[in-house]
């Protein structure tokens, strides 16, 4: 049997599972993962749970797509500080006191008595998401440096997980019972996070120094020299354009499936569903096939297959393709592991939660307008010039990667 055969894939699998939870390191990433699955998948719950907050409060179209952006901009702003406080106080620390803010942003979300209530719960859970999202990839790039892309595949894959379930779960409470209990149902998943990332996470992953304790002219100078080599921006401008896929894409593929596509609203649910699945598989895979082949060749197939698969959505009604495409269009999932492991790889221990930090926020908000502008487009009666815009800066990363990486 070849090591190409199922035997020989098997027991590299079999290697690599070993080797995550040697040292007792199996029990970090579980905890961390876990926290992830929790905070996806409450943060993409909120779009499911819009049409009985707005029959609640009586609020449009506009206040609602106002209150998922205030959402988003706070998880975006938020990536900074979480990993200045990361390098600052120690990564336990924060992602215990993400989960625990977590828990009081679900309450204040499903107690809240008036629309700007719920605008400060809301801001509350993206500060939550946003604080643990930068110090999650930190933590693991610390604890796992000969196998970063792997750890943090699989971290995403749980938060890929939590999108498929989690969303689903707040539906069936808030059509059964209440939107309120949807929100609150997550809260002992939350504390028994905290719990969990107390006892397993180390006070510190990335060690005692910090770029945060030293604030003279000469870190500062040498904190702006890392954050912009070259290797950190090519990986950076790669992932602004994805996330202009991603946002835009997840915000209104459903939509679009049953604008133009003529799909019920339940089968474009259940497209939906199939692309963050498939996130599961995807994203692990993307992780194992970097730390085996190289982060460009791997970048490069899962970008280029991304731009394809979004760019075939146009050329077919076929349900039956439709979904193939979805499971294609997922391989822009498994982009992000690789690009978000090379960059925390690219800077120096005691600046990665800070200089990171910075640079997801900066794409982040940046990529934010797209979901304005697909559905401007959208309105227009331009919804397919809408995806091939999304195609095109699918390839845009993929030759980004292509002319740029620095193989040295």
């Amino acid at each position: 049997m070849t090591p190409f055969g199922s035997s020989g894939l098997s027991a590299r699998v079999r290697a690599v599972a070993s080797d995550l939870a040697s040292d007792g390191r199996g029990r970090i990433l579980f905890t961390i993962a876990f926290g992830w699955f929790l905070g996806l998948g409450v943060r993409l719950s909120a779009p499911t749970l819009v049409p009985y907050i707005r029959a609640d409060f009586g609020i449009g179209l506009s206040t609602a797509g106002l209150l998922l952006s205030t959402l988003w901009f706070t998880y975006a702003l938020l990536q900074f500080p979480g990993g200045v406080l990361g390098d600052w106080i120690g990564e336990r620390a924060v992602l215990v006191a993400s989960s625990a803010l977590a828990i009081v942003a679900l309450a204040a979300s499903a107690l809240a008595w008036s629309t700007l209530a719920l605008f400060a719960g809301f801001v509350l859970l993206g500060s939550a998401t946003g604080v643990y999202a930068t110090t999650r990839f930190t933590s693991l790039a610390d604890v796992y440096p000969d196998r970063t892309a792997t750890a943090m595949g699989v971290s995403s894959a749980a938060g890929n997980l939590g999108t498929v379930l989690l969303p689903a779960g707040a539906g069936v409470v808030a059509g059964a019972a209440s939107w309120r209990l949807g929100f609150a149902a997550a809260t002992p998943l939350f504390a028994l996070a905290a719990v969990g990332l107390w006892v397993a996470v180390p006070a510190r992953t990335s060690g005692q120094e910090s770029v945060a304790d030293d604030l003279s002219a000469d870190a500062l100078r040498r904190f702006v020299a890392e954050v912009t080599g070259r290797q950190t921006l090519v990986l950076t401008a790669a992932m602004l354009l994805m996330s202009i896929v991603y946002q835009g894409f997840t915000s209104f593929f459903p939509t679009y499936l049953v604008s133009i596509k003529g799909l019920s609203e339940g089968s474009a649910a259940l497209l939906y569903s199939a692309f963050f699945a498939s996130g599961i598989l995807v994203q692990p895979l993307a992780g194992v096939l970097a730390d085996s082949v190289g982060d460009r060749p791997t970048l490069l197939g899962f970008s280029f297959l991304s731009a394809s698969a979004i760019a075939l959505l146009l050329a077919t009604d076929e349900v039956w393709l439709l979904v193939v495409l979805a499971v294609l269009a997922s391989a822009q999932l498994g982009f992000w592991p690789i690009a978000q492991a090379g960059v925390v790889d690219s800077l120096p221990t005691e600046m990665q939660g800070t200089g990171f930090g910075l640079l997801r926020t900066g794409y982040l908000l940046l990529a934010a307008t797209s979901p304005t502008i697909v559905g401007a487009l959208g309105d227009r009666g331009r919804f397919d010039e809408a995806f091939v815009l999304l195609a095109g800066c699918a390839l845009g990363s993929a030759l980004i990667g292509l002319l740029f990486w620095d193989d040295g």
